[in-house]
C-alpha cells in the first residue's frame, strides 16, 4: 500500500491551505492509499536554521531530534504533498525554514553527490495565490519559483526526477461570498482528483 504525506504551512487552521492539503490526502485515501497530515504551525515547528543544524551539515553533530522526525515521516512516504500559499512570489518562512532544516544535507542530498534518501520519492509542490496560473507564466514568476523549487532543489540537489509545481490560483483571502466558496470547492475537488490519480 502507497503512504502519501501532505505538509501545510498556514498559522490559520481553517484556511483554504489546510483543506487543500487534505484533500490531496483523501484523494489519495480513497483509492486505498494509507495518508498522514501535518501542520507545520500546528506542531509548532522551527523554521530557523541554528548552529544545531549548521554543525549537523558540516558533519560535526547529530541531527537534530526535530528535523529527523519530519524525515521519518518522509522515509515512511512514497508520495510528500508541500502544501503553502505564495507571499511576495516564493514559500512562507515556515515552508523555507523546512526545506532548509528538513530537505538538508545527508538527507536530502550528500556532499559526495551520491543519491539521497528521497530521490525515489515524489513531490508536488502545491502553491496558493490570489493571482492566477497565467500571470504567474506570463509574468516569468512560474519560471522563477520552478528553477528554485522543481529544478535546483528537487531534480539538482536532491535527484528527485518526480516533482511538479500544481497552481490553486485566483484565490481571494477570506472572500465569505458564495461565488469564492463555490470556486474554493472547484479547487478542493480537483486536489482531491490529483490525490486520487497519484495513487
Amino acid at each position: 500500500m502507497s503512504k502519501f504525506l501532505a505538509f501545510t504551512a498556514n498559522p490559520d487552521p481553517e484556511s483554504l491551505t489546510q483543506y487543500i492539503g487534505k484533500a490531496f490526502l483523501e484523494g489519495a485515501a480513497s483509492k486505498g492509499a494509507g495518508t498522514e497530515f501535518v501542520d507545520l504551525h500546528a506542531i509548532g515547528f522551527d523554521p530557523t536554521y541554528r548552529m544545531a543544524d549548521r554543525k549537523q551539515y558540516l558533519a560535526e553533530g547529530p541531527m537534530p531530534d526535530d528535523v529527523a522526525a519530519l524525515q521519518k515521516k518522509i522515509l515512511d512516504a512514497d508520495v510528500i504533498a508541500l502544501v503553502c500559499p505564495i507571499y511576495w512570489c516564493s514559500m512562507p518562512a515556515m515552508m523555507k525554514g523546512f526545506t532548509e532544516r528538513v530537505l538538508c544535507r545527508h538527507f536530502g542530498y550528500n556532499p559526495d553527490h551520491s543519491k539521497s534518501a528521497i530521490a525515489d520519492k515524489k513531490f508536488r509542490f502545491i502553491m496558493l495565490t490570489g493571482s492566477s496560473e497565467q500571470w504567474y507564466h506570463e509574468s516569468g514568476i512560474h519560471d522563477a519559483i520552478y528553477n528554485q523549487v522543481i529544478y535546483y532543489m528537487f531534480h539538482h540537489y536532491c535527484g528527485v526526477k518526480d516533482a511538479e509545481l500544481v497552481y490553486v490560483d485566483n484565490l481571494e483571502m477570506a472572500d465569505p461570498s458564495p461565488e469564492a466558496h463555490a470556486a474554493a470547492a472547484k479547487h478542493i475537488e480537483r486536489i482531491k482528483e490529483l490525490g486520487a490519480s497519484m495513487a
